[in-house]
């Protein structure tokens, strides 16, 4: 099977639709945004995302790390990424998804 390029297919109404998928309740994460402050400039949010992805100078941030309480004075890991990050995640995974659904 050959591999191709999802590039093609990553625009700003895909974006936008990742973002509307994407958990708004969420803890912020590194940089501290918030879904409420994100979503007040939206559109440039999206459009400079959509830009570093497709350029290659998109570098995922630092993923915050805090400790849940687990039982037994026991605590978890857990990492929280910051919202534009799992925005381009879930936009991948949406691209793979139609991708490998059409080739399998």
């Amino acid at each position: 099977m050959r591999m191709v390029s999802l590039n093609q297919y990553l625009n700003r109404e895909w974006l936008r639709e990742a973002y509307r998928r994407t958990r708004k309740e969420a803890a912020a994460g590194v940089d501290g945004v918030t879904a409420e402050e994100y979503t007040k400039t939206l559109d440039v949010n999206i459009a400079e995302l959509l830009e570093k992805a497709k350029s290659g100078q998109y570098v995922a941030p630092p993923v915050r790390r805090v400790s849940i309480p687990k039982g037994k004075g026991k605590t978890r890991p857990l990492g929280i990424p910051t919202l534009e990050d799992k925005t381009l995640q879930r936009a991948v995974v949406m691209l793979l998804e139609r991708y490998m659904s059409r080739t399998f």
